[in-house]
């Protein structure tokens, strides 16, 4: 198999990957408009595999963002400041049910994953608790994005 036929092959994979990637770290890249135009212009039976990449792009972003928070990883992150100190606040208050928390920040975006990637790893939430509930709340916004044109499409097609 040859380079180019990989690339024709998995490159919507690839690209899809990456996107999510870069969008965890820069918030301006919005990937669910991203999402949302893949969508459309590919049939449902790759949207599965189109959600779960951009979940687990982002959450690798985030991850990374995490450790950067716990000190475990030097990367450059913008300081939220003001931000990271609510969101911090917010988490001591919501103590007992993190999970929910976390899940309600991945899915609904409030407070800004961004920042609670950060504040979780400066508040030494649980890895697995970070991971397993913003996988959780990414996967199901992003299916949300992914699957959404594709219901317009059976409406309206």
């Amino acid at each position: 198999m040859n380079f180019e036929h990989l690339i024709g092959r998995y490159g919507l994979y690839l690209t899809t990957y990456v996107v999510s990637v870069i969008s965890g770290f820069v918030p301006v890249v919005n990937l669910e408009v991203y999402l949302v135009w893949v969508a459309a212009l590919t049939p449902s039976s790759q949207g599965m595999a189109i959600t779960v990449l951009a979940t687990f792009g982002q959450m690798t972003a985030k991850t990374l963002m995490y450790l950067a928070g716990a000190g475990i990883l030097k990367i450059s992150v913008k300081e939220p400041g003001k931000k990271l100190q609510a969101v911090q606040m917010k988490m001591a208050q919501w103590q007992h049910r993190i999970g929910l928390f976390m899940f309600s920040s991945a899915f609904l975006g409030v407070p800004p994953f961004y920042v609670v990637s950060i504040a979780s790893g400066i508040c030494r939430v649980p890895l697995l608790v970070f991971i397993i509930w913003g996988l959780a709340g990414r996967f199901l916004r992003f299916a949300i994005a992914v699957f959404f044109p594709h219901l317009l499409k059976g409406i309206f097609g």
